[in-house]
């Protein structure tokens, strides 16, 4: 038997699946709102410890290079110490959290102070580590904050040199409001409280209790969570008041310092609070009304339908039937199923109109997505049908009968450009390909930044790619660990990127120079500048800035890109800058710098060898096949030619070449194919294998070495590269 529900249970249910639906997802998106706020107070934090780390730094590298020219006075030559303390004490003058000014000599003695006689603080060996590294070492060194009669203080010392030698040590005695007065200057509205602390982790300027935490470490809590995270980190802590605070810090740097920010909590969970109060009070006031409502309704409902109920047991009696009085028209009227209707027909047509928008969200993301892709399509057809128009043209013009030997060598040499900015092109983007991916390999030596940058201008200038360009060269010897090839991809990229975005008659700077333990290279313009809003994706895949129609300085926006890969892979980071639209630009690539190479006795470069050689060729492509079977030939050797696999395996079976230059991809039979069975094959004379393909990776040239190749070229193969590997196969055969 059915069990039978009074009416007003049932609403009652209706109210409870209407509301507490709702309450959880209000409850949800309220504790969502809470971990959110935390997060972006975690990050704000964050944001505040690099720029105020960042503003330390720069005051403690401001206060060496007033060292460093105070170290350069030529009263230091002869010992002057008259003029000497007179220079100092006019640096004191406007150095006003500067205590004293001290001289030492090579072995760290004593020999002036600006502090007047008897006067207590740091003496020049008070702070013995940091003097210690100033003697050793070859560059400047910020000292520790140590504990003074008179207060706290720290010592930056610059050692000073003469003909290579150390003379003196020179050291600035710093009060810590010095720091202090950079974070108070400096730190973002909010009520963060900052603090910086010395590399052996102790405070040395704090904007809350200052005198009380001098020298002292960070609270334990930071402490543990620099030992998790590293070199930076946020989170909740708790500060040395004992108070739970967002917490965030960097360290790290020229000096080992670190900066940590804090912000309370109190706001957050306060409001965190209110809103969940908030909320359950409208949960249960919802409750409450819903009830209500309920029971009211159940009321104007069940009411007329016992009218109806009784007026029907009247209809029995033969009474007359009396429509009972009700404003719910739904109890004894059709038109409770038209409502009905007209309701599931609205609520069909929200859901069409939000399929509908979905539709037209998907199609528009979806054209959007397809003019992206036809875009870069048509850029790589451009730059493509370029150099091949550029070709087809000095190939006719060599062809024709009246031409004369002027036209034809400016005929070869535009096709051997154009077919370099092919090869280029190609490389660009396998190279962009390879980097995303992380297949680059470096092949790395010791190389002069300054000497890749001049020969990288010098190949640029030669190709005519400079344009009408003024440019400007700054260079210093500095040596790092690098691939030049990949380094001269870099400065030619930046190069390039600036001369495609300056007008006629600007000004290119390339510089090289030495900054601490980096190589710093910045290339800058004049040109159209940099929008505020491209500036953070200049170095995205196939990001470009506001170009012609007609695209006359070409690329495929990869170039970047490849910079800022290829600056990693070094051990270093590419960075631009740009004060905006029409005031130029400035791209920094900063590298480790390594030590000065022995260049003495270096063997001088063996000339290629000018043997004629007997070669096979074998590629399947008519027009590769003949024009380097010509350019052998023209060099003296004689080739045999075959158009597959099978008969290039005959040939070099029963001619017995010196030298075998086998495409990969050849029909009925590979070149890896070709190679294993000519290796394999017993009494004949095997010759030098060498792989021609169009795939130049590592693992390209790994699987060609493994087949039994001896060499691998890539396509299109560069005319001195391959008289390379012939003069390569001379002593092979050789032996």
């Amino acid at each position: 038997m059915m069990r039978r529900v009074p009416l007003a249970r049932r609403l009652f249910i209706v109210v409870v699946a209407a509301v507490v639906p709702l309450a959880i997802m209000a409850a949800y998106t309220l504790y969502a709102g809470y971990q959110e706020q935390r997060r972006q107070a975690e990050t704000a934090g964050l944001d505040v410890a690099r720029a105020l780390h960042t503003a330390v730094e720069a005051e403690l590298r401001r206060t060496i290079s007033v060292l460093q020219v105070l170290g350069n006075s030529r009263s230091l030559d002869a010992l002057d110490k008259a003029f000497f303390l007179e220079r100092a004490q006019q640096t004191l003058a406007m150095e006003p959290n500067w205590l004293a000014i001290q001289l030492a000599d090579a072995r760290g003695e004593p020999l002036l102070d600006t502090r007047p006689p008897g006067a207590t603080g740091i003496a020049p060996v008070a702070d013995p580590d940091s003097m210690q590294a100033a003697l050793k070492g070859s560059g400047p060194v910020v000292g520790y904050l140590v504990k003074t009669p008179t207060g706290h203080a720290l010592a930056v010392r610059v050692p000073v040199r003469r003909n290579g030698e150390l003379r003196y040590v020179l050291s600035a005695v710093l009060h810590p409001k010095a720091i202090l007065s950079i974070l108070s200057r400096e730190q973002a509205a909010g009520g963060w409280v900052v603090a910086t602390a010395d590399a052996r982790g102790n405070r040395v300027a704090r904007t809350r209790s200052t005198e009380q935490s001098l020298g002292t470490p960070f609270s334990a809590t930071l402490r543990e969570m620099m030992a998790k995270h590293g070199a930076e980190g946020k989170g909740p802590t708790r500060n040395s008041e004992g108070e739970w605070v967002f917490t965030a810090y960097t360290r790290g740097g020229d000096f080992g310092w670190t900066t940590a920010v804090g912000g309370s909590t109190s706001a957050v969970d306060a409001s965190a609070r209110d809103s969940f109060t908030v909320f359950g009070v409208g949960v249960v006031i919802s409750m409450l009304l819903g009830v209500l409502a309920a029971l009211f309704m159940a009321r104007r409902i069940v009411r007329p339908m016992e009218e109806l109920r009784d007026a029907a047991i009247g209809v029995s009696r033969g009474e007359a039937f009396k429509v009972p009085e009700s404003d719910v028209r739904e109890i004894h009227d059709v038109a409770t199923a038209l409502a009905a209707s007209s309701e599931a027909q609205d609520r069909s047509l929200v859901l069409r109109e939000e399929l509908l928008t979905r539709e037209k969200a998907a199609r528009e993301a979806a054209e959007t997505s397809n003019r992206a892709k036809d875009e870069f399509l048509a850029m790589l057809g451009h730059e493509l049908r370029n150099p091949l128009g550029a070709i087809s043209n000095a190939a006719t013009v060599l062809g024709n009968e009246h031409i004369d030997e002027d036209a034809a060598e400016r005929s070869r040499t535009i096709i051997v450009r154009q077919v370099g900015h092919l090869s280029r092109l190609t490389d660009d983007l396998l190279d962009a390909g390879r980097a995303l991916m992380g297949k680059i390999v470096l092949r790395t030596r010791t190389v002069d930044l300054s000497a890749v940058a001049m020969q990288s201008l010098a190949t640029l200038k030669s190709a005519h790619r400079l344009g009408r360009h003024r440019t400007v060269e700054d260079f210093e010897t500095v040596w790092i660990e690098a691939d030049p090839v990949r380094l001269d991809q870099v400065i030619g990229n930046l190069v390039v990127n600036a001369v495609k975005y300056t007008p006629d008659a600007g000004t290119i700077r390339i510089s090289v120079r030495r900054e601490g333990d980096e190589a710093v290279l910045t290339v800058s313009d004049t040109g159209i500048g940099i929008e505020p809003e491209l500036l953070p994706h200049v170095f995205d895949l196939f990001r470009q800035g506001s170009r012609d129609l007609d695209r006359s300085q070409g690329g495929l926006g990869i170039g970047l890109t490849l910079v800022r890969r290829l600056a990693e892979l070094h051990g270093g980071r590419a960075s631009v800058r740009s004060e905006g639209t029409g005031k130029g630009s400035e791209f920094t690539v900063r590298l480790p710098v390594a030590a000065a190479p022995n260049l003495q006795g270096e063997a001088s470069t063996r000339p290629l060898s000018r043997t004629a050689r007997h070669i096979l060729v074998v590629e399947d492509n008519p027009d590769a096949r003949e024009t380097l079977a010509m350019l052998l030939e023209l060099a003296g050797h004689r080739v045999e030619v075959a158009e597959d696999g099978a008969t290039g395996l005959e040939k070099a079976l029963a001619l017995q070449p010196e030298v075998a230059l086998v495409d990969v991809g050849l029909p009925r039979m590979d070149g890896y194919e070709v190679a294993r069975r000519i290796r394999s094959s017993k009494g004949i004379r095997r010759p030098f294998l060498v792989a021609l393909t169009g795939y130049g990776a590592p693992e390209d040239r790994d699987r060609a070495l493994a087949a039994g190749f001896d060499a691998h070229l890539v396509k299109p193969v560069d005319p001195e590269t391959l008289a390379a590997v012939l003069a390569r196969s001379e002593s092979a055969l050789e032996s």
